[in-house]
This record gives C-alpha cells, structure tokens and sequence, in this order.
C-alpha cells in the first residue's frame, strides 16, 4: 500500500501531521509526501521520507504538453477549475499526478486548496481519494470547489462528532461516507517529568560558551537533564549551528531551543528553570564578556548560577565558578547542583541577596550624580 500525501509544509510539518506519518511509518505504510509549500519549522521530515518538489515554473512551461497528451480531459478539467476558482489546484494537479501513478490511494491533509488538488489527481487518474477535515475548511472556503470535492470523495476522515453533524447537515455528506478519527498523543512522549532545567540566555556568539556546555550536557551523570536555550545568531559574527551541534553529539533530545525572547516569555523561563549556566570564554581575538547581565537576571529570580572564572564574572558570582572550557569540571557543577536541591536553594538565596546588595537599580544613581556635576 503506498498513499500519496498532500500537505502544506509552508512552516515545516505540523507536529500532529508529523505523529501521525510516524505511526503509519510503524504500521508499514508506505507514503510520499506532495507539499503545496516548502519551508522550515520545529518539525521537518525524516531523512528517509520521500518528498516530491515540484516546480511551478516547470509545471506552467509543460501545460501545452498535457493538453496535447489528453485534450478532452484538460480542457474539461481547465474550464471547471475557471469557473470554480481553482486554477492553481488544477496546474498543481497536472504536474504531480504524474508522481502519483504509481500510488495506491490519495490523502490529503485539511478541505483546502490541498484537497482541491488531490480531487483534480482523482479526475487524472481515478485513484480512491481521502480527505482529513479539521476546522477552518467548515467555516472559511471556496464552497464551490469545497463541495465538487466533497462529491467526489471517497471516505471523507474527521476529527469530531460536531465536525460530522454538520458534514451531513450542512453539506448533505452521506453519513456513511465519514469516518471520525480523533487526534490523538503519543502518551508515551507527553507525560509528566521530573527534569532538572538548564537555563542559558545568550546571543549564539563564540564566547558564549556554548560548546562547552552541549559537551558537559552530552557528559553528565544525571540523565534527566534538560537544556532550554534562549538567543539567536549576532549580524556580523560567525554563525553557530547549535542544532547541528546538538544532534552532532547525540542530545537533540535533551536540547530545548526557544529562540530570541524577551520580556514576559523570558521572565518565564527565568522562573521556570533550576539552574542557570553561562561559561563564558575568552575566544582566539581576544574578545571577551563584561560582566553579562543575564547572569545577574538569573539570580535576582533566586537561581544558582553556574559560569566560569572569565574576566569580571567573579565579582558576581562566588558559588559554581570553573575555568574556561574546563569541561570535566563544568560536568561535574551541573551534577552536583541537579542531584542537590537544597543547595539550589540555598544558593539561589543568597544570588538575590548579592543581585539586591550590589547590582539593583540603585546602581544607575552613580550615574545620575555623574551627569548632574
């Protein structure tokens, strides 16, 4: 059994799509994914899946070809996607029906333009067509075309008992023709978990310390460890791949990245994190850190800290302080914080009174007395 696929992928895959071919996957069916657009999220297809791409320049350029390979079919086919305004479902449908001669059956994710191509594919090549209806499509669409598909469709998949009702009282779908299949989790991956939070705010820039802390991560004791990285690559600096570095060392699944937040998102994560880690270095130009800010945003939330004896981060931090890309040791700081929560505590506590004594805002009254001499 090989089932053609026709998704939208414009933000890489939807996670519950995604899950979804995973267990088909499971189940030893074969598929091949038709998206209507390309581009990239948190979920991407594995390696092996098989994705046709087509070309729409391409596709435009060989229409005369199409017509004359089957005049009567096109033209019909041309003139109902005119008048139903779908054109671009049609010319899409042109070009991958070739791909899909040699699948079993057609599914197509969301009652959409999706849909209205694999119905187009179905009038090409009479291949039983299945559609998966979700929300939007009931309310928003081209009815016209939403309707022809509907018709022609074979076993139409919804995820409601409400979303049925109103196939049949609305659209006059013959009931025997729905099938509801609710969305379902993977209760094995969403459970709850007991994971030690690491924290590291920071710009993807070299002195960072990342690379030091994806090693210690990759080499520490406790397994359940979890690292939230916060930031984004820096204009006019060299590009850290900390994915490819993560997957590299085999911690994809103990890597979080939240990408650049700011304000509330990231006083959440402050707050919602156990440990918070920097190991700044000292990188081959010379370049360095002051005294970062966000190790003292860390521990105003009562955070312990983790970092390394760079530049003026030890008049800040005088717990959890090892040498610059000391792995072993920055390994064995994030041990023994995450088996110790009671020293967490402790130094957590005393972090906010450091912060409150020495760095809060009365600092900036220094600076107000300069301006005003």
């Amino acid at each position: 059994m090989k089932i053609a696929y026709i998704i939208s992928m414009k933000t890489g895959m939807l996670p519950f799509i995604y899950s979804e071919l995973i267990e088909l996957e499971n189940n030893n069916i074969d598929f091949t994914l038709f998206p209507t657009k390309r581009g990239y999220g948190l979920k991407e297809p594995k390696e092996n899946w098989d994705i046709y791409k087509y070309n729409p320049l391409l596709t435009v350029i060989k229409q005369p070809w199409y017509l004359i390979k089957n005049p009567i079919k096109y033209v019909s086919l041309l003139f109902e996607s005119i008048f139903s305004n779908s054109l671009i479902s049609f010319l899409v449908s042109t070009d991958i029906k070739e791909k899909i001669r040699d699948h079993d059956k057609i599914h197509c994710h969301f009652g959409d333009q999706k849909f209205f191509i694999g119905y187009y594919c179905k009038k090409w090549l009479d291949k039983p067509l299945s559609v998966t209806i979700h929300a939007h499509e009931l309310y928003r669409n081209n009815w016209k075309m939403f309707n022809n598909a509907l018709n022609e469709t074979d076993t139409i998949v919804t995820i409601s008992d409400y979303n049925k009702k109103i196939l049949i009282e609305k659209f006059e779908i013959q009931e025997k023709k729905i099938v509801v299949n609710k969305m379902f989790v993977d209760t094995d991956q969403f459970k709850p978990k007991n994971n030690i939070i690491v924290l590291i705010v920071a710009s993807f820039h070299e002195k960072k310390g990342h690379e030091s802390l994806f090693e210690a991560i990759k080499k520490a004791k406790t397994k359940n460890i979890e690292l939230w990285v916060v930031g984004g690559t820096v204009e006019n600096y060299a590009e850290l791949d900390l994915q490819k570095l993560a997957k590299d060392l085999g911690i994809e699944e103990k890597v979080c990245f939240f990408g650049k937040q700011n304000n509330a998102a990231l006083r959440a994560l402050y707050n919602a994190c156990d440990i918070f880690c920097l190991p700044s270095i000292t990188i081959k130009n010379g370049e360095a850190e002051g005294i970062p800010v966000v190790l003292m945003e860390a521990m105003s939330y009562a955070k312990p800290v983790i970092s390394t004896k760079h530049v003026g981060i030890p008049e800040l931090v005088d717990k959890e302080l090892v040498d610059e890309k000391n792995i072993p040791a920055l390994t064995k700081a994030i041990d023994k914080l995450s088996k110790n929560k009671k020293l967490r505590n402790i130094q957590g506590i005393n972090n906010r009174k450091i912060v409150k004594n020495k760095y809060s805002k009365k600092n900036i009254q220094r600076l107000v007395k300069l301006f005003l001499k």
